[in-house]
């Protein structure tokens, strides 16, 4: 697991359409809650939110301190407002670190992919987010899978080839494509491309 981030927060007492005061003071609303606590309405300062929520995205452990008090926790809402973009609301999910928790996890590509374009081929990943369960302390930030194994058109990676990680269990059929292969442009159409680059005005 990467290391963890730490965010302050306070307790809210400011509910309702009175919360746009606290917008404007430059805090965003929140609310914590999760198994063996009450939900905690809080508040978070806007630019250590945002740090934060760029460091963790909703994958990774987050420290949050509340007046003193200190909960393990995963972002599992955020709301923007629509047009702008800016933070308006964010929900914190207080995790136990002895109990396996499942969320989504991504998944990255890793290797020589520009290597495969330059031959006229392409990398095309179906499937971008993968659910796992395991230890808050063995989440990983993302899912690595390397392309090495995509040499020619028509190559696959299965969700059976995603590397095994200490800890953690996979939630997906195992036939389901992870990522597979095709050509940039496919050779007819570079032939019609052709045969209409050579037809007179």
């Amino acid at each position: 697991m990467a290391e963890t981030i730490t965010l302050e927060a306070t307790k809210r007492t400011v509910t309702g359409k009175m919360v746009k005061h606290l917008r404007r003071a430059g805090m965003i609303p929140g609310v914590l809650y999760g198994p063996e606590i009450d939900a905690i309405p809080v508040q978070v300062e806007q630019v250590a939110l945002r740090s934060a929520l760029l460091a963790a995205g909703g994958t990774q452990i987050i420290q949050l301190n509340v007046d003193g008090q200190s909960y393990n926790a995963l972002v599992r809402d955020v709301q923007r407002a629509p047009i702008r973009g800016d933070l308006l609301h964010v929900d914190f999910y207080r995790v136990r670190m002895d109990v396996a928790i499942r969320t989504n996890v991504p998944i990255v590509l890793v290797g020589d992919i520009e290597g495969f374009q330059k031959m006229g081929g392409a990398i095309i990943q179906n499937i971008t987010m993968v659910e796992v369960e395991c230890l808050p302390g063995d989440l990983p930030a993302e899912i690595r899978v390397d392309v090495a194994s995509l040499k020619q058109i028509g190559d696959m990676i299965l969700s059976s080839q995603l590397p095994q990680l200490p800890g953690v269990t996979y939630h997906i059929g195992p036939e389901e494509v992870i990522a597979t292969t095709d050509y940039l442009q496919r050779p007819e159409e570079e032939e019609e491309l052709g045969a209409g680059a050579a037809e007179p005005e």
